[in-house]
């Protein structure tokens, strides 16, 4: 089977790729099978003292520059949907200069990633803590270019924290990160996210942040039709509709999901002049969730400036026995 490949160039502290977020889940989700995605590291600021977005205001002055990036990324949660927390938001300090760390946390979860009976590496973990750096930074206010807080959280998703350290510092990882670069900078990528879609040898490239329906037609455009979205799963059943079902199993399925996630994998309309952060803002989905709130089969809590909706079932996952095992080290 051709397969379409979906390369994302992002950082993990990029809030326009957190913003993302909800459009790779749900590219995951109504292609199911058909498509491939993966990151390349981009290393957004290298140093923030010589950083300079002077439409932000953010580089230089570090103190100023935190505060300005959390200003913009307030207001970019307001367009994107996905919650940011202003409290205790202090990214960058004289110790803590660059977003490079976290990059190479990812490359160092990828080299980490345990091979399959074919030999290829498994993904998905890597892939899940890119989500949990993103998470960390963006609504826990957490000082994710600290590596004692990624060596924290890497164990949480089952790494050995002081191997990933000797795997993050090591020739290979950094290795990696100079090829991510390389690739950076032979497509010309200037901003994060910017996506390079590939099938059958033909290539597509999209800058900026983009919306899902924008990348559903380019898919459309490059694949000549060939990849569209699935309709029913193995057994037959039409998991696309935006059913109370349906939006519980994509809850279990991701484990935690924010409204926006939602309302993109079912395309729920939203309400113009709403803001994509609340559930209120999108059509039909309020009553879903609250038949789905009151069935105890889901829970709502507050994250940041929005909300975080979980799955609750009666057994708990390895991950969540390893975050009640690390709680309080953050």
């Amino acid at each position: 089977m051709n397969m379409l490949k979906i390369t994302e160039f992002a950082d993990p502290v990029c809030t326009w790729c957190w913003g993302s977020s909800p459009i790779v889940r749900a590219l995951e989700y109504r292609f199911k099978g058909e498509i491939e995605i993966n990151y390349v590291m981009t290393g957004m600021v290298e140093d923030i003292r010589t950083f300079n977005n002077r439409r932000l205001g953010i580089g230089g002055d570090i103190e100023m520059s935190n505060r300005n990036m959390m200003k913009a990324w307030v207001d970019a949660s307001a367009i994107h949907g996905m919650p940011v927390q202003e409290h205790g938001f202090h990214l960058f300090s004289k110790d803590r200069l660059s977003t490079i760390p976290q990059n190479l946390a990812y490359i160092a979860a990828k080299v980490c990633s345990a091979r399959g009976k074919e030999g290829e590496k498994d993904l998905r973990k890597a892939k899940h803590f890119f989500r949990r750096i993103q998470e960390a930074t963006a609504v826990e206010a957490m000082h994710t270019n600290d590596v004692k807080v990624l060596a924290d959280l890497s164990a949480v998703e089952g790494f050995e924290p002081n191997h990933f350290l000797d795997v993050m510092n090591s020739d290979d990882v950094h290795r990696a990160f100079e090829a991510d670069k390389a690739l950076c900078k032979r497509y010309g990528v200037q901003s994060t996210p910017t996506y390079l879609l590939e099938y059958k040898g033909e290539e597509l490239l999209l800058h900026g942040f983009t919306t899902y329906e924008t990348l559903e037609q380019k898919i459309n455009q490059l694949t000549y039709g060939k990849i569209v979205p699935q309709e029913k799963d193995e057994r037959g059943n039409e998991y696309l509709k935006p059913t109370k079902d349906n939006v519980r199993a994509f809850i279990v399925r991701y484990k935690s999901v924010y409204p926006v996630e939602i309302a993109t994998a079912f395309c729920f309309e939203r309400i113009s002049g709403k803001s994509a952060l609340n559930i209120e803002s999108y059509k039909h989905l309020p009553d879903i969730i609250d038949e789905l709130l009151h069935a105890n089969e889901i829970e709502m809590t507050p994250q940041g400036n929005g909300f975080k909706i979980i799955a609750v079932n009666d057994t708990i996952t390895q991950t969540q026995k390893r975050e009640r095992e690390y709680a309080g080290t953050f």
